[in-house]
């Protein structure tokens, strides 16, 4: 599976409990988004990192890995041609950011558990509690030995399978699609736009029963083009 690190748009760490209420409205637009970050609510990691993820709540305790993988690990949400769908990808391609990770499910070995629990030893950016009684908690994960051993450990996992709603999946690959075709009548197409990527959280199978957790809307984002 390939799974990479990536630079990340996401809340200011002192600043999270008053960025994710405004979530629809930091990501309704680019001029918003823009406002955002130049006040300091949302910030842009100058470079890549892994991030790790783990919810707590009913019914449990999981923890996953966020990556950028190709756009191809979505093809389960392929064939949605519903207007739904096909307004959520103009939505997302409009404003060059993958609002939330998608949820995948993968073969976790028990090397990749060690080395995530490792880095849950470290203080966290974020540990918020949603309306839900879910908490949420983030750790980054930029050290180069660590980001090593995460990306071998995801290099011979098999590929994932998709933990979440069709029809985002759907949407992201729309929104790419969309993207790519602007690059290639602009001529400027080379295959290696972050378009071509998806932010995932990747959850070991084992710990998924159906739909898995979703990372809350704005909390880990994906800059997929310029704005």
């Amino acid at each position: 599976m390939k799974a990479l690190p990536f630079p990340c748009i996401r809340p200011a760490q002192d600043r999270v409990l008053e960025a994710l209420p405004a979530m629809g409205s930091i990501l309704n637009g680019n001029d918003a988004l823009r406002e955002a970050i130049a006040d300091g609510l949302m910030l842009k990691d100058p470079g890549a990192a892994y991030y790790v993820y783990e919810c707590s709540g009913e019914p449990g305790r999981v923890t996953g890995v966020v990556a950028i993988c190709p756009t191809s690990v979505l093809a389960g949400g392929k064939g949605d041609a519903s207007a739904d769908v096909a307004a959520a990808a103009h939505a997302i391609a409009e404003l060059k950011v993958q609002p939330r990770p998608v949820s995948l499910a993968y073969e976790a070995s028990p090397v990749m558990d060690i080395i995530l629990s490792a880095a849950k030893e470290g203080a966290s950016l974020y540990a918020v509690t949603d309306p839900a009684g879910v908490t949420h908690r983030v750790w980054e994960v930029k050290r180069e030995d660590a980001v090593g051993a995460i990306r071998a450990m995801l290099d011979q996992a098999p590929e994932p399978a998709l933990a979440d709603d069709p029809a985002y999946a759907a949407a992201l690959t729309g929104a790419s699609q969309l993207l790519a075709d602007e690059a290639r009548a602009a001529g400027t197409y080379t295959g290696k736009e972050p378009f071509n990527f998806t932010v995932a959280v990747l959850f070991p199978a084992a710990q998924v029963s159906g739909a898995a957790q979703r990372v809350p809307m704005g909390l880990l984002t994906h800059q997929v083009a310029r704005f």
